[in-house]
């Protein structure tokens, strides 16, 4: 559609819109003051028809009724009349039959009335007594009427101002659209222009003041700039046809050198890999240096009460090996001396040795003994994982065994001098590398170890929020101070004394946490203690059903 035709049928829109709102609320207001008037005009000839009859009904006089009834039908638009006694019931009545033989409503407004009739009354009072009333129908059609003559003519007038409209508007729109379809031309011709080079002919004359004639000022001036534009591209065009003819040797020169320096940065990132993992491996070495005499100390007590074990079992295997070959030598005997002799012995051996006892204490030191070992295989396992390099391979995991497997680990190291509260808290698995987050709670739990002076308490607590699982480290030692915290997960920086730390402990844990698309966290305060807090996302659901049947942990 055309410019011009949305001009016209967008004022001609507009004008139907106003003349429609404009037909409606006249209409409206005109059938209301018709409808008020009839209202108005049946109460008023009511009353007055029952002021006219009164005398006659306070006398009965029967033929004076009969003629007022007449000659209030003698109005226009009255179609029955009746007077009705309190007492005697219809007294006069006359009109239309029909009327006259339904049953009398009162009618309030217009719309109420469904039989063309509006029917109303009043009541005859003499004093406060009320003697009867009439009843007058009066006719809509009048009305009904009025109200078509004024829906026609507000339509008529409605029809010749939209007409109106539309010439006017098909006038405005022509003298709008003239001159834009001269500058619709005029961009034609540059289109054409642009390709070919040639701006002659491409002016468009101005031939008005108003905005229309700002814009064709402006369009010639864009023609001007575009003419001085093509000459431009035109010149660097011709000096990139020069700069290609050289190009693709610099292109290929510059391709070598890139190359290059992408090999020498290859080596560089696998030789900064290779020396990261040796400072990750040369770290965990160095915390197992500081859990090696504990860990050697927790070793020892099992093996010792092993070792104890074996050889109360090794006493009690030496009673058992001479009593089954005295029962042998009892058995293989045929003469009744040499069994009363064996039998002799074995009373002799029944009452020096408590063989009940024996047999009691025999399953308590092979329990005793299982429990030691097992404690010691733990304790190796534990020390396996956490030892070996590291490697890339990640396992759906629950974080509490991380927590424990720690804990079998460090605790000898902590528990004289500190109290291990732990509260592990139903959480989901994470997706994790075992050994490195083994890793960061080992370094948390020495360096909340080593900030508590003499008696404290390290508090571990996992939780669950937001899609993210939480295992927090909280200690009551000595803290670190405001200024210290800003730097605590820089390589090589430590707040122990010089000989007693790397500084890079919690460097590689705060790694450890980016990594694995997490966090670790830390709130201090001098002399109340620490808390770092890792986090870790949790897998969901569908996902850790998968992965777990596609591990084993």
């Amino acid at each position: 559609m055309s410019l011009r035709g949305k001009t016209i049928i967008g004022i001609a829109s507009i004008e139907a819109v106003l003349l429609i709102s404009l037909i409606m609320t006249a209409v409206t207001f005109l059938s209301q003051a018709v409808n008020n008037d009839l209202v108005k005009h049946a109460s008023t000839t009511a009353t007055l028809f029952s002021t006219t009859t009164k005398d006659a009904v306070l006398s009965y006089d029967l033929a004076s009724l009969d003629d007022f009834v007449l000659e209030a039908l003698k109005n226009p638009g009255i179609a029955y009349a009746r007077v009705i006694s309190s007492t005697e019931g219809v007294l006069s009545q006359n009109g239309s039959k029909e009327a006259l033989t339904r049953v009398f409503k009162a009618d309030q407004h217009m719309e109420d009335v469904t039989d063309g009739i509006f029917d109303t009354y009043a009541n005859i009072v003499e004093g406060n007594n009320i003697y009867g009333r009439v009843e007058i129908g009066i006719s809509t059609d009048h009305a009904h009427s009025s109200i078509s003559k004024i829906k026609q003519w507000t339509t008529s007038i409605a029809v010749i101002e939209m007409i109106l409209v539309a010439l006017f508007s098909y006038a405005l729109g022509h003298y709008l659209t003239r001159q834009l379809k001269t500058l619709r031309v005029g961009a034609k011709k540059i289109s054409h222009s642009v390709i070919s080079g040639d701006f002659s002919n491409t002016h468009i004359p101005i031939k008005s003041k108003d905005e229309l004639g700002e814009v064709t000022h402006a369009f010639n001036q864009m023609v001007e700039t575009l003419k001085a534009e093509c000459i431009r591209v035109k010149n660097y065009q011709e000096e990139l046809e020069n700069l290609n003819q050289t190009l693709e040797k610099r292109v290929a020169a510059r391709t070598q050198l890139l190359e290059s320096k992408n090999e020498q940065l290859s080596l560089i990132n696998f030789e900064l890999k290779s020396a990261q993992q040796q400072l990750v491996q040369a770290e965990k070495m160095a915390s197992l240096g500081q859990l090696a005499a504990g860990v050697a100390h927790e070793i020892n007590n099992p093996i010792g009460f092993v070792n104890s074990n074996l050889a109360s079992l090794a006493d009690y295997a030496d009673v058992y090996i001479r009593l089954t070959k005295l029962v042998n030598d009892w058995n293989e005997s045929d003469k009744d001396t040499e069994r009363q002799s064996i039998e002799a012995q074995i009373n002799d051996m029944l009452s020096d040795e408590n063989i009940q006892f024996m047999q009691e204490d025999t399953l308590a030191l092979i329990q005793e003994s299982s429990d030691g070992l097992s404690r010691v295989k733990d304790i190796v396992s534990g020390l396996k994982q956490f030892s070996r390099a590291d490697s890339q391979e990640r396992q759906i995991f629950n974080i509490n065994d991380c927590v424990k497997t720690t804990l079998s680990m460090v605790s000898n190291e902590l528990k004289y001098h500190c109290e291990i509260v732990t509260k592990l808290q139903d959480v989901p698995q994470v997706d994790i590398n075992v050994g490195k987050i083994c890793q960061v709670l080992t370094n948390l739990l020495i360096n909340a170890g080593q900030a508590i002076s003499q008696n404290g308490v390290i508090s571990i607590e996992t939780y669950s929020h937001d899609q993210f699982v939480y295992l927090s480290v909280c200690d009551t030692g000595n803290g670190i101070p405001a200024d210290d915290i800003k730097r605590l997960f820089d390589p090589f920086f430590t707040t122990k004394p010089e000989g007693q730390g790397t500084g890079l402990g919690l460097a590689i844990s705060y790694g450890i946490a980016q990594e694995h698309d997490g966090d670790l966290t830390v709130k201090s305060e001098v002399a109340q203690g620490s808390c770092f807090t890792l986090s870790l996302p949790a897998v969901q659901q569908e996902a850790g059903v998968l992965n777990t049947a596609a591990n084993t942990i």
